[in-house]
Order: structure tokens, then C-alpha cells, then sequence
């Protein structure tokens, strides 16, 4: 689905073409969506395994050169030239894609579904993805919902997240410390590559990287870096 989406761009408003990205229909799992804040973290972010850069706070001039700089990838932001947008209006308008808050607002914006990413909580990745959607698992917003939920919740209770749909689940990385906060991202990363996720968006590129590598290699999706034949 990922793939398709950005093999074939949708045009520009104006005529021209929308920026295409690398063919992720070769990408073992789910592709990476980093969040960064400037072109110095967008390039550690791409040494570190991302396939995607998200710059939700970038103005058009930083967004530009970050697209300048990594003329291969898609860049995500809050309005143009972003490649990819969270507005339906703008995206509309300017032919880029579309990152969509649940299932609800995919069907409502009535796009091709090659220029939408449903963010989904991992309980739904699966039923998105078999529905023909591109499912986007947001680390981020996963991290902070679970962080409010563990200074809300009593001992003894279990961590409670409430997910995309408005539903609450016990599910998400609400450690009390920042170790256990990254070992739950960890998790949660690899469950969504798990469950069929086109997109895992998050602020820890490194640990995110390595799970969804090992995901990807337990499913047989990724060869191995280096193969030994046994001699009888």
C-alpha cells in the first residue's frame, strides 16, 4: 500500500508532480517516520535508519531545505511544501498526502487510499491493513497518552491508554521511568511492524530501527546480513 503510495505520486495542483519518494514496496516492514526538529537532526535521523522525516513545528523555509537536502524522502509537516500533511484541505489543494486520525476520517475525506495513512492504535492495525488502508502507529502520541496515564492511575492499576477511537485499552509504554518508557516504545514498535503497520512514527529512531529490523526478520521479511553454508 506504502508502496504504491509513493511509486505513484498524485499530481501537483498547478500540473506539476508531487514529490516521490524511495519505492517502499521493496521495504522489509513498516517504514520509519521520524520526528525531527531541524536539518541537523533530520540527518542523524536518516543515518539512524528513517525512511521518512516529520517536521510538525517547521515553517515552509525549513521544511524546503530538509527537502533539498534529502531529495529521496518524503517529508511530513504542517502545510506546504510538506509532502505529506495532516490538514484534508491543504492536502486537497496541493496533491500531497494525507495523514488521517482514524479510520472515521480516511473514509470522510473520500481520497484514494494510495494518498492516505490512517494513524490507528495497534489494536486496529490489523483490520486497517486488511481493509485495504496503510496504517500509521504513532509512537508519539502513544508515548505522551501513556505518560498521562501513568501519573493518572492508582498502584496496583494497570497502565490504560486511550486510543485514537476514543476507547481506552491496556496497552502502551507507561513505564514510571525513562528506561521503561523506551523499553515500551521498543514494544510497541515491533508489535505494530507485527501487525502489518506501513508506518511507525517516532522520536527514538535508534531503538525504533533496530525493532523493526528483528520484527521484519522474525516474519522472514528481511534476508540476513551474512548466511553460513554447513558442510555435511
Amino acid at each position: 500500500m506504502l508502496g504504491a503510495m509513493v511509486a505513484q505520486p498524485p499530481p501537483r495542483a498547478g500540473g506539476g508532480q508531487a514529490r516521490s519518494g524511495r519505492d517502499f514496496a521493496a521495504t522489509a516492514g513498516p517504514a520509519l517516520l521520524a520526528v525531527v526538529n531541524d536539518t541537523a537532526g533530520a540527518a542523524a535521523a536518516i543515518d539512524a535508519g528513517a525512511d521518512l522525516l516529520d517536521l510538525p513545528e517547521a515553517g515552509p523555509d525549513l521544511i524546503g531545505a530538509v527537502q533539498a537536502r534529502f531529495p529521496g524522502v518524503l517529508v511530513c509537516g504542517a502545510a506546504p511544501p510538506a509532502d505529506v500533511l495532516r490538514d484534508e484541505a491543504t492536502a486537497r489543494a496541493t496533491g500531497a498526502r494525507l495523514i488521517c486520525a482514524g479510520l472515521d476520517a480516511a473514509r470522510a475525506s473520500q481520497l484514494p487510499a494510495a494518498r492516505l495513512l490512517v494513524s490507528v492504535p495497534p489494536p486496529l492495525v490489523r483490520p486497517t491493513a486488511q481493509a485495504g488502508w496503510a496504517a500509521l502507529v504513532d509512537l508519539v502520541d502513544l508515548d505522551r497518552a501513556a505518560a498521562r496515564a501513568a501519573a493518572e492511575r492508582r498502584p496496583g492499576e494497570p497502565p490504560r491508554v486511550r486510543a485514537a477511537d476514543g476507547d481506552e485499552a491496556e496497552y502502551g509504554p507507561a513505564g514510571r521511568d525513562e528506561t521503561d518508557q523506551q523499553a515500551g516504545i521498543v514494544a510497541m514498535a515491533a508489535l505494530g511492524s507485527w501487525l502489518g503497520a506501513a508506518v511507525v512514527r517516532t522520536r527514538h529512531p535508534v531503538p525504533v530501527r533496530r525493532a523493526l529490523d528483528m520484527a521484519a526478520s522474525i516474519r522472514g521479511l528481511r534476508p540476513p546480513a551474512r548466511t553460513v553454508r554447513g558442510l555435511a
